[in-house]
C-alpha cells in the first residue's frame, strides 16, 4: 500500500513538472509585444502593412531560460501569430495612422534575437533587424530605403521580460530611422514627389558646328549641303532631318520639374546636293526640315496633354519619342511620294500650304 502511494505521489509530481514546463514553453514561444506608444509622429506616412520576407523562416528568438541558480537552457521563441502579424499588431496599436497620408509597406528581411550564457552566469543578447520600407504602386512595391540595425544587451537569469522589451526597442529604432529619412527627403526626393511640371525650350547649339538646329530665322542654304557622298535613289538633293531632346530635372516642394530642350536638327555632313541649286529645290528640302519641326512640336504637345504623374512620365516620354519618330518618317515618305521628290509642282504647292498650316498650329 505504501509502495502504491509512493508511486502515485511520483506520478503526481511528474504531472506537476510537466505542467510547469508546458506553461513555460507556451509563454516563451508566444511573445506578445506590449502596447507601448512609439515616440514617433509619422512625417507624412502611415504603415499600410507588414510582410515577412525573410529568406530563412523560423522563430524570432533563441532565449536562455531557467532560474538564477538552475542550469540554463536554450529555447526557441516567436512572436504571437508570426513575425509579420506580431509586428503589424504592435505598430497598428502604437503608431498614429492617418490614411490620408502616404501608404508605406514594411518588408521584414531579417529579425533574429540570439542569447548566450556568459562565464559569470549572465546572459548576452544580440538582435539583428533588417526592414525594407516601400510604397505600393500599380506595378508592386517601390523600395524607398532599407534599414539594417541591431541591439546588444546583457541580463541576468529570471529577467525574461527583457527579451520582449528589447524586441520592441529594435522595432522602435527602425521606425525612428525611417521617420527621420522621410523628414529629410519628403520635399526633394523624386521617389516621394507628388506632382510633375514640364518646361520646354528650343535647344540652340554652336552656330558654326556641323549640326543646324531649327530656327525660323535660320533657313537652309545650299552651302549647308556639304556631303560628297551621293545617296542611292533618284535625288537631286537630300537632307536627313531628325529630332530629339536634352532632359534635366530637379525636385522642389514635392514637384519634379522636368526641363526638356527640344532639338530639331540637320547635319551638314549628311546633306547632299548634286543637281540644280535653285530656290524651288531648296524649298523642297526646307519642307523636309519643317516636317521634322512639326513632329517635334506634336511630341511636345502629347507630353503636355497626357497629365503625367511622377510614376508614369519617364516611360511615356520614351515610348512617345519612338512613336513620334515613326510618325515623322511616315510623313517624310508621304511627302516625297506625293510630290515625286518635288517634280510635281502642283502637289508641291499643296504640301507647302499644308506644312505652313501645321507649323502655324
Amino acid at each position: 500500500m505504501a509502495m502504491h502511494k509512493a508511486l502515485l505521489y511520483c506520478l503526481w509530481g511528474l504531472l506537476l513538472i510537466g505542467s510547469v514546463l508546458l506553461v513555460s514553453y507556451t509563454v516563451k514561444n508566444d511573445i506578445v509585444l506590449k502596447n507601448d506608444p512609439l515616440p514617433v509622429e509619422p512625417d507624412g506616412f502611415y504603415i499600410n502593412g507588414v510582410t515577412d520576407d525573410r529568406v530563412v523562416k523560423g522563430t524570432v528568438a533563441t532565449v536562455v531560460v531557467g532560474a538564477k541558480n538552475s542550469k540554463p537552457e536554450l529555447q526557441e521563441a516567436d512572436l504571437q501569430g508570426g513575425v509579420a502579424n506580431g509586428v503589424n499588431r504592435f505598430l497598428s496599436l502604437n503608431l498614429k495612422k492617418d490614411t490620408l497620408a502616404r501608404a508605406i509597406n514594411i518588408s521584414i528581411k531579417d529579425f533574429k534575437l540570439t542569447e548566450t550564457v556568459l562565464t559569470n552566469g549572465g546572459i548576452d543578447g544580440r538582435i539583428q533587424l533588417t526592414m525594407s520600407f516601400g510604397q505600393p504602386k500599380a506595378y508592386g512595391i517601390q523600395q524607398l530605403i532599407e534599414y539594417r540595425g541591431g541591439l546588444h544587451y546583457t541580463r541576468w537569469p529570471g529577467s525574461d521580460e527583457v527579451v520582449e522589451a528589447q524586441l520592441r526597442n529594435a522595432i522602435k529604432s527602425a521606425l525612428l530611422y525611417f521617420n527621420n529619412w522621410m523628414r529629410i527627403n519628403n520635399n526633394d526626393n523624386p521617389k516621394l514627389a507628388k506632382e510633375i511640371a514640364f518646361k520646354f525650350a528650343d535647344y540652340t547649339g554652336e552656330t558654326e558646328s556641323d549640326t543646324i538646329y531649327y530656327s525660323v530665322a535660320r533657313r537652309l542654304s545650299w552651302t549647308d549641303f556639304q556631303s560628297r557622298v551621293r545617296p542611292p535613289g533618284p535625288f537631286s538633293a537630300m537632307i536627313i532631318p531628325g529630332f530629339g531632346y536634352n532632359i534635366t530635372q530637379d525636385v522642389k516642394n514635392g514637384t519634379i520639374n522636368v526641363h526638356m530642350a527640344m532639338k530639331t536638327y540637320v547635319a551638314k555632313s549628311d546633306s547632299w546636293v548634286g543637281g540644280v541649286r535653285d530656290a524651288y529645290g531648296l524649298n523642297h528640302e526646307q519642307r523636309h526640315f519643317d516636317i521634322a519641326r512639326i513632329i517635334t512640336r506634336r511630341y511636345q504637345k502629347k507630353i503636355i496633354e497626357a497629365r503625367l504623374t511622377p510614376d508614369t512620365y519617364e516611360a511615356f516620354i520614351n515610348m512617345q519619342y519612338f512613336e513620334s519618330y515613326r510618325d515623322m518618317n511616315a510623313m517624310q515618305k508621304a511627302y516625297d511620294k506625293e510630290t515625286q521628290h518635288g517634280i510635281n509642282q502642283q502637289v508641291q504647292q499643296a504640301w507647302n500650304k499644308k506644312i505652313e498650316s501645321m507649323l502655324a498650329e
